[in-house]
C-alpha cells in the first residue's frame, strides 16, 4: 500500500518521538487489512561465531565468548523486550562444545530466544577443517540441540511462531550442508511453498521473516559471478517473488551472514534488513521495535573492552578478502571507504515506515 507523502514526512521527522510516543499503540496509520497490535520490542544477535579455543583474526574468536556474554547482558538490560532471534553462525564451524557454550550463555536471556542455522553451524565437509578436541554436529543434530528455540521437534530446519495476536515470526534455512566449498545457499522449493502458504494463511497479520543468508546484494561484489556472490542465496529472485507477492503480510525480512553494520533497503514493498555481527568489527547487536506502522532500531556495540574493539577494527582493515574489490589495497582513502561500508554509522539508529 502506497503511503502519502505527508504521512511519510511526519513519521520520518519524528523518528525518536515515534519510538517513544507514536509506537505506543496508536492505530491512526495502521493498515486496515492488518490485525493491530501494540509495539513489540525484540533483539537480534547475528553471526557470533563462538569458539572456546580460538584466536583473534577478522573473526574475534578469542573474544567471542565475552562478546556473546556482553550482548546477552545488554539485551537483558533492555526494557520491555519480548524475544531475541539469533540469525545464524552461532558457532565457528559446527563444534558441539561451542554449541554447548553458546547455549549456556543464551539460556541466561530473560526472554525467549529463537535460533536459525547459518553456514558455519554444522560439520565442515572438508576433514581438514576439523580440529582436535572438538566433536562436530550435523545440521540435523544442530536442529535437535536447539529444539524448543524455534525448532519444533519435527526435524524441520524452518519454523513459525506467533508472538502476539497480529505478529508472527518465521525462520528459514537455505544452508547447503553437503557442499565442500560453497558457503552460499539455496532456499529449497519445500520452504518456498511453505512460506507462500504461511503468508497466505496469515495475510491479516504481520510476519517478520528471518534467514541467515541474504536475498539482495549489499555491494557490487555480491552480484552473481562476483567474488562474494554467496552472501546471497542462488535463488534470491524466487524468494523475493514470494515475499513481494505477500508484501502486506511480510513487509520485513532480517538476515545476517554479511558482517556489516545495520542497513535497510525496500524493494516492491518489502524491507530487507541485514544485522551486524557481534563477533567482527563493528561488533554490535540489534534492538528493534515493530508496530503495524513502522520499525525502529538501534545497534549498540557489545560491551567488551575498548582494546578488543580496536583490535577488531585493525583485523578487519588487514583482512583483504573482506574488503570490497575496489578498495582491496591498503591506503588511507581505501581504509576510510572500508570502514564506512562496514560501520554504516548513519544507520546505527533508524526508523523505517512499513
Amino acid at each position: 500500500m502506497k503511503k502519502s507523502t505527508n504521512r511519510r514526512q511526519f513519521l520520518q521527522a519524528g523518528a525518536f518521538t515515534l519510538m517513544g510516543m507514536s509506537l505506543m499503540g496508536s492505530k491512526a496509520f495502521a493498515a486496515p487489512s492488518k490485525t493491530g497490535f501494540a509495539p513489540v520490542r525484540f533483539g537480534v544477535i547475528s553471526d557470533p561465531h563462538l569458539d572456546i579455543k580460538g584466536k583473534n583474526g577478522m573473526k574475534m574468536s578469542a573474544a567471542s565468548v565475552d562478546c556473546v556474554r556482553q550482548a546477552v547482558n545488554g539485551l537483558n538490560q533492555e526494557k520491555e523486550l519480548s524475544f531475541v532471534v539469533v540469525t545464524g553462525d552461532l558457532l565457528l564451524d559446527g563444534e558441539k562444545q561451542n554449541a554447548e557454550a553458546i547455549k549456556e550463555l543464551l539460556d541466561t536471556l530473560k526472554v525467549p530466544y529463537f535460533v536459525i542455522a547459518g553456514n558455519h553451524d554444522f560439520v565442515p565437509v572438508n576433514p581438514a577443517k576439523h580440529r582436535g578436541g572438538f566433536d562436530y554436529l550435523t545440521i540435523e543434530e544442530f536442529v535437535k540441540f536447539f529444539e524448543g528455540k524455534g525448532y519444533d521437534g519435527s526435524g524441520k530446519r524452518y519454523w513459525a511462531h506467533s508472538i502476539v495476536p497480529g505478529l508472527r515470526i518465521i525462520g528459514l534455512d537455505a544452508n547447503l550442508p553437503h557442499e565442500e566449498k560453497k558457503w552460499g545457499g539455496v532456499l529449497p522449493q519445500e520452504q518456498l511453498e511453505w512460506l507462500d502458504k504461511q503468508l497466505t494463511e496469515h495475510k491479516d497479520e504481520m510476519n517478520i521473516v528471518f534467514m541467515h543468508h541474504n536475498v539482495i546484494p549489499w555491494s557490487s561484489d555480491e552480484l552473481k559471478g562476483g567474488p562474494k556472490q554467496w552472501f546471497c542465496v542462488d535463488n534470491a529472485e524466487a524468494v523475493r517473488a514470494v515475499l513481494e507477492k505477500h508484501a502486506e503480510a511480510a513487509p520485513l525480512m532480517i538476515t545476517g551472514h554479511r558482517h556489516i553494520g545495520m542497513r535497510v533497503n525496500e524493494l516492491a514493498g518489502v524491507n530487507y534488513m541485514v544485522a551486524p555481527s557481534a563477533n567482527t568489527h563493528p561488533m554490535r547487536y540489534s534492538v528493534l521495535t515493530v508496530s503495524p506502522e513502522a520499525v525502529t532500531w538501534k545497534t549498540p556495540m557489545v560491551g567488551v573492552p575498548e582494546s578488543v574493539h580496536v583490535e577488531a577494527r585493525s583485523n578487519l582493515l588487514g583482512a583483504k578478502w573482506w574488503r570490497e574489490t575496489q578498495y582491496a589495497e591498503r591506503s588511507g582513502t581505501n581504509d576510510v571507504e572500508v570502514l564506512e561500508f562496514y560501520e554504516k554509522n548513519s544507520q546505527r539508529i533508524g526508523t523505517k515506515i512499513l
